[in-house]
């Protein structure tokens, strides 16, 4: 059962500061103040035990309100059909989606993260589960991230690259939800592993962030800009700067699918550069373009996505202390986009009720 939590109005920002022991999961659900994410580097052999275990059983168990599907696929779908037309937003022929290059992006992701997490405490039977995050810009927590005994490392190329390692290796963890036919034009087709080519980007390559990628984004001081899209300029756009889009082309509406591309040779930065650096994209014995798990819109099938997605929330939280901004567009703007609008497709809670990480119930050991 998906837990939800009850409407908080407009929330004022509080600097937090935390001291927290990394040896014992730190959660809310029996009696502490609050859920702590930790780094993955910091979490002990039984904490990653326990993660893993949690998402394995969490793919083994039906959901109740769809028997047809796992309680983990759930947030797979969730994320396919948030890039769905009928689910988007467009504007002077540009479509914008309900989760991604919009103002949507950073709430809607807090709040999916926010459900998966109480998901696997419900699915495991442990209230203080937290979910890590992955630190791209150290080393270390990129290496406990991939590890054996945690994520698994990157792929085969004597299998198409497929994960053989971990508790997600090939024939461990299959893959049932997959991106649609239009959206995959041109693209090998997906296959039902985790695939991963680590740093592969067709004949350029691609990078993890740095820190001075980060602290430069900690820098913009308004949230989002006109035209509140994938074409807002970074250097007024803080959403936009972490989303990563650089040069974007107008979002197309394609057989009722959202596509958004860049100019050829601009840049991905940030969040898009850890999706193209983990599954990675490159080009076929055919010339089709062939990608890793990480790089579709049904990313959320290798479980590196959370943490992922985690450590983008803690920039956010770091820069909601930083600046002392709220989430703008507060009105005016495409219904679904203003503060006081619901987002698809929970319809439970405002985009202002998700600002700060410490008023929803949790904080991050530390912040960048």
């Amino acid at each position: 059962m998906v837990i939800v939590v009850a409407a908080v109005s407009v929330l004022t920002l509080a600097v937090v500061s935390v001291v927290i022991p990394t040896s014992t999961w730190a959660g809310g659900g029996s009696g502490s103040a609050m859920t702590v994410r930790v780094d993955v580097k910091d979490l002990s052999t039984k904490q990653k035990r326990e993660f893993v275990s949690a998402i394995l059983k969490a793919k083994a168990t039906p959901d109740p309100n769809n028997p047809d599907i796992s309680r983990y696929d759930v947030f797979v779908n969730w994320h396919k059909n948030a890039f769905r037309c009928k689910n988007s937003w467009k504007q002077d022929g540009n479509y914008a989606g309900a989760a991604h290059n919009s103002p949507t992006f950073l709430p809607w992701h807090r709040e999916y993260l926010h459900r998966f997490e109480a998901m696997l405490q419900d699915v495991s039977g442990d209230p203080d589960l937290a979910l890590p995050y992955w630190d791209w810009t150290d080393p270390q927590s990129t290496k406990a991230v991939f590890a054996a005994d945690f994520m698994g490392g990157s792929g085969d190329p004597e299998q198409n690259y497929a994960v053989t390692d971990g508790a997600f290796r090939k024939d461990n963890w299959t893959i049932s939800i997959q991106d649609p036919p239009s959206v995959l034009a041109d693209v090998t087709p997906p296959q039902d592993f985790i695939v991963r080519n680590f740093g592969s980007y067709f004949d350029a390559g691609i990078a993890l962030p740095t820190k001075r990628q980060v602290k430069d984004s900690l820098d913009v001081h308004k949230y989002d800009h006109k035209p509140y899209d994938a074409n807002s300029p970074d250097a007024r756009s803080f959403r936009n700067t972490l989303e990563g889009w650089r040069d974007a082309t107008p979002g197309e509406c394609d057989e009722g699918w959202i596509n958004v591309s860049q100019e050829p040779g601009s840049p991905h930065v940030l969040h898009n550069a850890v999706h193209i650096y983990v599954g990675g994209l490159w080009a076929g014995d055919d010339g089709t373009t062939t990608m890793g798990t990480m790089a579709y819109n049904t990313s959320p099938n290798d479980p590196v996505f959370f943490l992922h997605h985690a450590n983008v929330d803690r920039i956010w939280a770091a820069w909601e202390l930083e600046q002392g901004q709220h989430y703008r567009p507060q009105a005016g703007a495409q219904t679904g986009w203003n503060g006081d609008d619901t987002m698809w497709p929970w319809h439970d809670r405002t985009i202002n009720s998700w600002l700060s990480t410490a008023r929803n119930g949790y904080v991050y050991a530390s912040l960048p």
